[in-house]
């Protein structure tokens, strides 16, 4: 297991004043009490603190900045290859926007929609192709980021040094990503064809709840986590088993299905935006989402990093006590 130096606790007023405080040295005793997880030797203010000095210590707005514009450059091969691909299926042109809409704000999804009928409407062999050079290269190089900025973490390992492996492995968690993306617009393209067999059958004539909306949001809230999930087990280096399930994952799954509903509201409460800055302005959105996005990928990341180091610092103090 590899070993990490004690988190450090910045030497500024604010932090002394908190360490001196005498109403805050109450909460923490009682914070010390409460042990919601299966080790009852971990407890919620040792967790807190080393999420508080990871975000601190880990230039988290650095990191996310940095993600975001490598997300940024891959997000135009990405949709490239995936509208590229669609003509060979038999879904419609509604049914993709409606799916990508499931994943991205509408304000992204025009950047390119004007091009999307075209790309539908015929094959593409060649732009097939050069998607999936260009999908290779800035996607991975989007995956590279992603786990660099987990490996930056003041909780963590570090990245994979040996960079051949280190691009193998991003570009194999790109391929499940992929995949994962694809089975999302296609599973969510052919709900509504599913519940309408369904309910021609009159299996569905009890039920009154918009089962289409439901269908598909559930879906797309269990490949978020899915794909958060195993972006969050491959980033972190410390030796611990796979885990399926987590509060970091869990919680970055949420703020993602929240974040994208709020932007899509807040644009179209705000139309004036677009009319003042135009494209540029959907520019704007798209970045400052993806942004918010790396942001709480991060937090997701920081919040297990600090579970774990909690349990391997407790597991530490059991075995100096035991020599």
């Amino acid at each position: 297991m590899a070993e990490l130096e004690p988190p450090i606790v910045p030497d500024r007023p604010f932090f002394r004043w908190v360490q001196q405080n005498k109403a805050f040295d109450r909460l923490r005793q009682v914070l010390r009490g409460v042990r919601p997880w299966k080790d009852k030797s971990m407890n919620v203010y040792d967790v807190g603190r080393f999420f508080f000095l990871g975000l601190v210590n880990g230039s988290v707005s650095t990191r996310s900045a940095a993600i975001s514009f490598r997300l940024f450059v891959a997000f135009f091969p990405v949709m490239i290859l995936l509208l590229s691909i669609i003509p060979y299926t038999p879904l419609e042109t509604e049914e993709v926007l409606l799916s990508l809409e499931q994943f991205f704000p509408k304000q992204a999804i025009e950047l390119f929609e004007s091009t999307v009928s075209d790309l539908i409407g015929q094959r593409q062999g060649t732009l097939l192709s050069v998607g999936v050079v260009l999908l290779l290269y800035y996607a991975s190089n989007s995956v590279n980021a992603i786990l660099l900025g987990f490996g930056q973490s003041a909780h963590s390992a570090g990245p994979q040094q040996n960079w051949m492996i280190f691009r193998l492995l991003s570009i194999g968690l790109l391929l499940v990503l992929s995949i994962l993306l694809v089975l999302a617009v296609f599973m969510i393209g052919f709900a509504g064809d599913v519940l309408n067999w369904a309910e021609a059958r009159g299996w569905l004539d009890s039920i009154n709840i918009p089962l289409v909306t439901v269908a598909r949001w559930a879906l797309s809230f269990g490949l978020i986590y899915v794909a958060v999930t195993i972006l969050y087990n491959v980033g972190d280096r410390m030796s611990h088993p796979w885990e399926w399930w987590s509060i970091g994952a869990t919680g970055t799954t949420a703020l993602f299905v929240l974040l994208t509903f709020t932007f899509s509201w807040f644009i179209d409460q705000f139309a004036s935006y677009n009319s003042l800055y135009g494209s540029l302005g959907t520019l704007l959105i798209t970045l400052l989402w993806l942004n918010s996005i790396s942001s709480i990928l991060l937090l997701g990341f920081e919040l297990n990093a600090a579970i774990n180091r909690a349990r391997m610092d407790t597991e530490k103090q059991f075995e100096t006590s035991l020599s």
